[in-house]
C-alpha cells in the first residue's frame, strides 16, 4: 500500500494534465456542441454539459440547456465527485443524497434532481472532467442510455486529446520560426552596417544641437549645422519625439543606452529612417551635453525587410519539406483513429437508435419516438460532418488518380437517399429520364457527393416541399447528368462565385450553419472524376445543381 500515490499527488498530476490540455479554454466547437446535444437527446434530459474541473472551479466546454452559466465553484460541482469514479456516476434523487441535499444547485437554480456523469479520461489516465446529463425530475438511465453516455464521453476524451496535439504542434512550429527569425535579425544587425554616419552634440545649457558636416549632408541641412532642440525634434515624424524624450530620460536617470531608430522628414521633405545613438558627458556629476551619432538606415531597413521575407519563405519551404512526411503520417494515424475509434461507435449507436425506433413503432409512444427521431437527426448530422471531414482531409492531399469501376446508377441514387435521415426521405422524389444504367465512378465518393447535395437541398428548402433527383442523358457532350432540384430560397448572389470553395456557408435565417465542407467536397469529387458540378438554376423559388459525368468515347 505504501507504493500507492497519495490523493494529493494524484490530484496534482490530474491538474497538470488539465493545464496541458490547452484546447479546453478555446472557443466553442461544433463537434463538442453536437456530441452534447446528442447526449441530451439520447438520455432525454433538458441539460447536458461537457464539464472541466480544476482546483477551484468547474467550467463548460459545451453547454446545452444551461445557457448563461459559464462556471460554478468546485465545491458545488457534481463533476468533482464523478471524476473520482471509475465509471458512470448516477444520482437518481439529489434531494435524498446526503452529498448533495444541501447543495445550492439542488435547493436553488437550476434545481438539480437527477445527475449522471461519465468521466473524460486523458491518455495519461487523468480525468479532466465529465460528459454529464441533468434533469430537474427524478429518473434513472436505461442500460442503452448509460452505455451511450459512456461512449460519447470516450469520443469527447479522444477529440480533446487530438485538438491538444494539433495545437501543440502549431505552437512548436511557430516558436521555431520566431527563433530563426530572431537569429536572422541578430545576424543582420551585426553585418548590415552601412556608411554615412554623422555626429551631433546637444548642449544642455543652450538647448542647441551642433551637427557635423557629414551629418548636415546626411540630413539635407545645407549650411545650417546648428539647430535649436525644438526645431530638431520637429523633424521627427509619428511618435518619434515622444520616444526620443523617453529614451533621453532613461539615459539620464538609469544610464540606459540611447539607441533609437526613428523616421524623420528632412528640410527638403525627404522621409528617411535614421539610427540615433548617444551618451551624456558630465561635469561635476551633472550632464552638460549629449554626444551622439546619426546613421541613415533607410536602405538597411529596406534590405532587412526584403531579407526577412526571403528568409521566412526559405525557412517555410525547408520546414515544409522536412515536416511533410511526418505530418502526412500523423494525419493518416489521426484519420485512422477518427475512422475506427469514433465512427464505429457512432455506427453502433445509430444502429441501436434504429432498432429502438423499430421496437417502439407499435407502442404508440409519441414522445419517445419523437426523442428518438431527434436523436437520429443529430446522429446523422454528426456522421455526415465526420464523413465530410475525412473526405476533405483525404481529397486535399490526394494527387493520385482514383480507381473507377462500373457503378449502377440506380444503386448509387438508392444508397445516397438511404443516407438521409429517415424522417426526411419521403421528401425525395426520383425521376429517371435517362436510359444510361451504369457509369465509370468511385461508388463511395459519388455517394458522398450526391448525399451532400441532398442534405443541402433538404436543409434549405421548406419542410413541406419535395427535393427532386432527376437522371438525364446528354448527347452533346455524351454524358449522364444527375440533377438535384429544390424549392428553397436559392443561393446568395454574392456567394455564388465562391459557393464551391472550402469554408463558404449560407446565411439563411433559421438554418444552423455548417462547416462549409459540403459543396466543396462535391466539387473535389467531381474534379477527381474528370467531371463537374454546375449551378444551372438559382431563384428565390428554388435552385438546381447538376452532376455532369461525361461518358468516355
Amino acid at each position: 500500500m505504501s507504493d500507492l500515490p497519495a490523493p494529493e499527488d494524484a490530484e496534482a498530476r490530474r491538474i497538470a494534465a488539465l493545464k496541458d490540455l490547452i484546447v479546453l479554454d478555446s472557443p466553442p466547437e461544433p463537434l463538442f456542441d453536437s456530441i452534447t446535444r446528442m447526449a441530451s437527446e439520447i438520455c432525454g434530459t433538458p441539460i447536458a454539459l461537457i464539464s472541466l474541473v480544476d482546483e477551484e472551479r468547474q467550467w463548460f466546454k459545451a453547454n446545452v440547456g444551461l445557457e448563461g452559466v459559464e462556471e460554478t465553484p468546485r465545491d458545488l460541482a457534481f463533476c468533482a465527485h464523478a471524476i473520482h469514479q471509475d465509471g458512470l456516476m448516477e444520482v437518481l434523487d439529489a434531494t435524498a443524497d446526503p452529498r448533495f441535499s444541501d447543495n445550492p444547485l439542488v435547493t436553488g437554480s437550476p434545481h438539480i434532481k437527477f445527475y449522471a456523469g461519465a468521466p473524460l479520461v486523458l491518455p495519461s489516465g487523468a480525468k479532466a472532467g465529465t460528459l454529464c446529463v441533468i434533469d430537474r425530475s427524478q429518473k434513472q438511465l436505461t442500460d442503452f442510455q448509460a452505455c451511450s453516455l459512456r461512449m460519447l464521453a470516450d469520443m469527447v476524451s479522444q477529440a480533446l486529446t487530438m485538438r491538444r496535439d494539433l495545437i501543440h504542434r502549431a505552437l512548436t512550429v511557430r516558436r521555431e520560426a520566431e527563433e530563426v527569425l530572431r537569429a536572422k535579425e541578430a545576424l543582420l544587425d551585426r553585418t548590415g552596417r552601412i556608411a554615412g554616419v554623422g555626429g551631433w552634440v546637444a548642449e544642455m545649457a543652450s538647448q542647441q544641437i551642433h551637427f557635423s558636416e557629414q551629418a548636415c549632408s546626411l540630413l539635407d541641412l545645407g549650411s545650417t549645422c546648428v539647430m535649436g532642440t525644438k526645431a530638431a525634434l520637429g523633424m521627427l515624424t509619428g511618435d518619434g519625439q515622444d520616444r526620443l524624450r523617453q529614451a533621453v530620460a532613461q539615459l539620464a536617470s538609469k544610464g540606459d543606452p540611447l539607441d533609437l531608430e526613428v523616421c524623420l522628414s528632412t528640410p527638403t521633405d525627404r522621409l528617411m529612417w535614421v539610427r540615433l545613438a548617444g551618451e551624456f558627458e558630465f561635469a561635476q556629476g551633472r550632464p552638460v551635453r549629449l554626444v551622439g551619432a546619426v546613421q541613415d538606415i533607410s536602405e538597411r531597413l529596406k534590405h532587412k525587410a526584403e531579407l526577412k521575407r526571403e528568409q521566412e519563405l526559405r525557412h517555410q519551404v525547408e520546414r515544409h519539406a522536412h515536416e511533410l512526411k511526418k505530418l502526412l503520417s500523423e494525419r493518416e494515424e489521426m484519420l485512422d483513429v477518427l475512422t475506427h475509434e469514433v465512427r464505429q461507435p457512432l455506427n453502433n449507436a445509430s444502429a441501436a437508435l434504429q432498432s429502438a425506433s423499430a421496437a417502439l413503432q407499435n407502442t404508440h409512444d409519441a414522445a419517445a419516438l419523437d426523442r428518438l427521431g431527434r436523436a437520429q437527426g443529430v446522429m446523422s448530422q454528426v456522421m455526415a460532418n465526420i464523413d465530410n471531414t475525412l473526405a476533405s482531409a483525404a481529397l486535399l492531399a490526394s494527387k493520385d488518380a482514383i480507381e473507377l469501376a462500373d457503378t449502377d446508377v440506380d444503386t448509387l441514387v438508392a444508397v445516397a437517399v438511404a443516407d438521409v435521415p429517415s424522417h426526411a426521405r419521403h421528401r425525395i422524389q426520383v425521376e429517371r429520364l435517362a436510359s444510361t444504367r451504369t457509369v465509370q465512378a468511385d461508388m463511395g465518393l459519388m455517394r458522398l457527393a450526391l448525399r451532400n447535395l441532398l442534405l443541402n437541398a433538404l436543409k434549405y428548402s421548406p419542410p413541406d416541399t419535395k427535393v427532386i433527383v432527376r437522371l438525364l442523358d446528354w448527347d452533346e457532350p455524351l454524358a449522364l447528368v444527375i440533377e438535384v432540384e429544390d424549392a428553397g430560397p436559392g443561393f446568395d448572389a454574392e456567394l455564388t462565385p465562391r459557393m464551391f470553395q472550402r469554408g463558404v456557408r449560407g446565411r439563411h435565417a433559421g438554418v444552423v450553419k455548417g462547416h462549409g465542407l459540403g459543396l466543396y467536397i462535391v466539387r473535389r469529387v467531381m474534379e477527381l472524376h474528370g467531371a463537374r458540378v454546375d449551378l444551372v438554376r438559382n431563384t428565390p423559388q428554388g435552385s438546381t445543381l447538376q452532376l455532369i459525368l461525361e461518358v468516355a468515347q
